[in-house]
């Protein structure tokens, strides 16, 4: 068409600059760019274009260049279809409305379709163009993932080094040094359309943060996890962060790669704020070790010369607060790490040999994210019979509108089929979300994992990470008395 307006009107054609599949609101379009670019230079005289949203629907632009650069260039525009030129100084009014109306369409395309992904992640079904690094999206049906063997397998090994005292940084290191595929290097691989541009020089290599997603990530426990970030905006591809608060979260949704009770104790790892104590590992009491003075957790820190045996740096917890403020913690307080581990190891073993028993014990943050889970189950299940209920009412109306003739009988057909499809699939979920209530109701999970644990720890040489999360809420260390040659230290356990 616009060919043939060019040969109507006599313009030789200097180029033609064509951008499929984009949208007329991106300003990244390349061979839009290539021809602002020609315009500046003035390398010809007319841009052609089917309609005024083809060259632009963002209102600035248009003001930017059909009544700024373009004159300042030289440069005629004009769009066939909605009679746009700029060379009709009475044709500006109508641009300006065209421009309005083209934005007002992007925003309230851009809010239609925000709406139904947003219904869509209530519903549990997953919307991403790619699935989750573990997953696959399932044949029969895009919005379900299901478990990729291959994958998974490093996934469950990331939590297996985790629980076993390893910081993500470590955990990295070790994937890294064995040449595992990161997700986007395995997503290549397999021949995933993956558009992304790398962003930095290490982009195939695992990192830190990387790891850490994928730890607090609820979906590899069998809960669809979404909307954790959004986009400012239609006009914009930069993204924010939401509040834990406001992600949307579906239990039960998919096959959980890694049990619900190893993603527990994981978060609760996670939570104790710990750090790596030089070599990527965790120390098994990181984050728990508090001043008897001041009430501060205590940082991890090594002397500066070595040990005569050991030929290392010995490590002490010392308070953070005595090194920077002493009008708040007078005196020095020190605590050789393996000195307190033992202590602790000491007293874990006491308690476990004989007098602490599975069953006696109350994993009180465990129960906790169990109860917030079990809850979850509960309102979506009194959503789902809410909407089954909603829908069976409608179903009513629709067959009063079929007998006063308002609905043909063709269209209630229809109609009903849909209503009885959609009522079918909801009350199939409501007995999945009963059935997995019933099963939460009894956490056998949990005193298997704790047995375990207590079975092992007469024989463990030194304090496992995981066990110390299980068991200690914190280590209260005191400074030494001098005069008595004795120590103080206190141990808040969680039983």
């Amino acid at each position: 068409m616009l060919i043939h307006y060019a040969v109507e009107k006599g313009y030789d054609i200097y180029q033609i600059y064509c951008d499929e599949d984009y949208s007329g609101v991106d300003r990244a379009r390349p061979a839009f760019n290539r021809m602002i670019e020609a315009a500046g230079q003035h390398k010809f005289d007319v841009i052609l274009a089917k309609t005024q949203s083809r060259f632009t629907r963002d209102m600035e632009l248009v003001e930017k260049y059909l009544h700024g650069k373009f004159i300042e260039w030289g440069v005629r525009f004009i769009a066939i279809v909605d009679h746009v030129d700029t060379a009709d100084e009475a044709n500006k009014k109508s641009r300006q409305i065209n421009g309005l109306v083209n934005e007002w369409y992007l925003e309230d395309l851009s809010n239609n379709v925000r709406s139904v992904l947003s219904h869509k992640r209530r519903e549990g079904k997953f919307i991403g163009s790619s699935a989750l690094y573990g997953y696959q999206k399932d044949p029969a049906d895009k919005n379900h993932l299901v478990i990729d063997p291959e994958a998974a397998e490093v996934v469950k090994r990331i939590f297996a080094l985790y629980l076993a005292g390893n910081g993500t940084t470590r955990i990295a290191r070790i994937l890294n040094e064995e040449c595992v595929p990161s997700p986007t290097q395995y997503k290549r691989e397999h021949g995933v359309v993956w558009k992304r541009p790398a962003r930095y020089k290490n982009e195939d290599l695992w990192g830190k943060a990387t790891i850490y997603r994928m730890l607090t990530n609820r979906s590899y426990a069998g809960d669809m996890e979404q909307g954790r970030h959004k986009k400012v905006s239609y006009k914009s591809k930069k993204t924010v962060w939401i509040p834990k608060k406001d992600w949307i979260v579906v239990p039960g949704t998919h096959e959980g790669i890694i049990e619900r009770d190893s993603f527990e104790r994981v978060q609760q790892m996670l939570r104790a704020h710990a750090r790596g104590g030089g070599r990527g590992t965790v120390n098994p009491l990181a984050g728990k070790v508090v001043c008897g003075i001041c009430g501060c957790t205590m940082e991890q820190t090594a002397s500066g010369c070595a040990g005569k045996k050991t030929g290392k740096a010995n490590r002490y917890f010392r308070c953070r607060t005595s090194q920077r403020d002493k009008t708040r913690c007078p005196g020095q307080n020190y605590m050789p790490m393996e000195q307190l581990q033992e202590l602790v190891l000491e007293r874990t073993r006491f308690h476990i040999a004989g007098h602490l028993k599975p069953e006696w014990f109350e994993a009180e943050q465990i129960k906790s994210e169990a109860e917030q889970c079990r809850q979850a189950k509960r309102e979506e299940l009194e959503r789902l019979k809410a909407e089954i209920q909603r829908r069976r009412k409608a179903m009513q109306e629709l067959y009063l509108d079929k007998s006063s003739g308002t609905v043909s009988s063709a269209q209630f057909a229809q109609m009903n089929r849909a209503f009885l499809d959609e009522a079918d699939r909801l009350e199939k979920r409501c007995v999945l979300l009963e059935d997995a209530l019933a099963r939460a109701a009894n956490t056998p999970g949990q005193k298997k994992t704790l047995e375990h644990c207590f079975n092992a720890a007469g024989e463990i040489k030194a304090l496992d990470r995981e066990l110390a999360c299980l068991l200690i809420r914190k280590v209260v260390v005191y400074p030494p008395d001098v005069m008595e040659n004795t120590r103080k230290i206190e141990i808040d356990w969680k039983f």
